[in-house]
């Protein structure tokens, strides 16, 4: 959990911002005190991304037996309806990922974290009283287009805090949707034994609904790093978007930034499109055990690399902020594929687990590598369309993935589908290893001005000031 603030003498960022609970009380007169209003919007936003992790892994789950007892779907419709309902938020929230970060830059970070939450809570309260997978459908693609929580949040709280932090930040906050990932199968199986399944999609929305008061009563929001164009509701609305447009495309044009994000892509793809034929993997290393020891040993597979990334994750955000996030990625793409690797080569359940517990080591470094490479080559004031399109990058890979995984295996089958991620990942860092590093100034390795769009001020390395987590 989240713990102290910045230390005597350093500045959290530009003073003022909206009101709450973090922007009154610590400082002489009536001041604001930046490093306890940033270490109150650290806290609460740390607690949001954990509550709205462990709702939503409460019930994803369960899908295929919520489709087939609850709604009616029959048997052979199932898989391909939870594949459509599982992959259908990722991809909308792909799509809008970029468009609502870019909003934020122009009209707050805070606003875009309370829509996320507000959001998740009205659609998933509304999948309770879905009686059809199309309607379940419909609102698993209203939910994607209008949340995705965790761009604005590691936006808003990174801005509270001097630059060159970013990894940190983001480590900090992708551990707590971590541990939610952890804690929330747990709680949807036992919510499960005692209640009717509907009523869990009411409880995950009432967690939503607590996550985004809080932040709206408690975190701050620092001002000074708007877009300098942002005008709030004074701005033409037929000249937002096409302003939005052209800044997408030129941050685009970034070479470090566009080669971060197709690192980030594939990886993602790899995990997602093997994900969920784990289970069929285990019966397929062990047909002598039963379907409960395939279940306990799946279970193991996936809590094995999830506790691993809830400790490695903000080791990671630490490391890519003192020598930089470029090798994070790298780091991460190669171990990851390695990981695969051995997952593909496994004869045994030991082999598979010790596969996994690779992935999760270092596939854990790409979200706050991923984010932390924005804030070294992307101004501040326009980090949150660059955060929106790294999310974007993840959503867009496993909703891709979750939808195109079976039919890989189906060609390649279970080991050749582990063996060709797992191989695609070695060849690509070796590429860029080879091509695209050294002192070029556009490689993935290449370590300019650490934020602040290149403020040689502001470096990577420590210059007084922690970020908590």
């Amino acid at each position: 959990m989240p713990s102290e603030g910045l230390p005597e003498g350093t500045s959290a960022g530009p003073s003022g911002g909206d009101g709450g609970a973090g922007s009154s009380g610590g400082a002489p007169g009536g001041v604001p005190d930046p490093e306890l209003a940033a270490a109150r919007t650290f806290a609460v936003v740390w607690a949001a991304n954990f509550f709205a992790a462990l709702g939503m892994m409460a019930f994803l789950p369960f899908f295929p037996s919520y489709l087939r007892d609850t709604l009616g779907v029959a048997e052979g419709s199932v898989a391909l309806w939870a594949g459509l309902c599982v992959g259908a938020a990722p991809i909308a929230a792909a799509v809008m990922g970029p468009i609502w970060g870019a909003l934020g830059d122009r009209f707050g970070r805070k606003p875009m974290l309370l829509r996320a939450l507000f959001g998740l809570s009205l659609m998933v309260g509304l999948m309770a009283f879905a009686r059809s997978p199309e309607v379940l459908f419909l609102l698993r693609i209203g939910q994607g287009a209008l949340s995705g929580f965790l761009p604005p949040s590691v936006t808003l709280v990174s801005l509270s805090y001097p630059a060159g932090r970013s990894g940190r930040v983001s480590g900090s906050l992708s551990a707590a949707m971590a541990t939610g990932t952890i804690l929330g199968p747990l709680l949807g199986s036992l919510f499960r034994q005692h209640y009717d399944p509907r009523f869990l999609f009411l409880a995950t929305a009432s967690l939503c609904l607590l996550a985004a008061v809080l932040v709206l009563v408690i975190a701050r929001e620092p001002k000074g790093f708007a877009t300098p164009d942002a005008g709030g509701a004074s701005v033409p609305l037929h000249t937002i978007f096409p302003d939005i447009g052209r800044r997408l495309a030129a941050m685009m044009q970034r070479p470090r930034l566009r080669l971060g994000l197709l690192f980030l892509f594939l990886v993602q793809f790899g995990l997602g499109a093997t994900n969920p034929l784990l289970e069929l993997y285990v019966e397929e290393l062990h047909p002598d055990w039963s379907a409960e020891e395939v279940t306990a040993h799946t279970a193991w597979l996936f809590t094995a690399m999830a506790v691993c990334g809830v400790f490695t994750m903000p080791l990671w955000g630490r490391f890519g902020d003192r020598r930089g996030h470029g090798r994070v990625l790298l780091f991460a793409a190669l171990f990851s594929g390695i990981g695969l690797c051995v997952s593909g080569w496994a004869q045994v359940f030991w082999v598979l687990l010790a596969g996994r517990v690779v992935l999760g080591l270092f596939s854990s470094g790409l979200a706050p590598a991923a984010f932390g490479l924005v804030s070294d080559v992307i101004p501040r004031e326009e980090q949150g369309a660059a955060n929106g399109a790294v999310f974007s990058a993840r959503a867009f890979a496993l909703g891709v993935s979750s939808w195109v995984g079976g039919w890989l295996a189906s060609l390649l089958g279970l080991r050749g589908l582990f063996f060709a991620g797992g191989v695609g990942l070695i060849l690509l860092a070796a590429f860029a290893v080879k091509r695209l590093g050294g002192s070029s100034g556009n490689g993935v390795l290449a370590e300019g001005a650490a934020s602040s769009g290149g403020d040689p001020s502001s470096s990577g390395k420590d210059a007084g000031g922690t970020v908590p987590g």
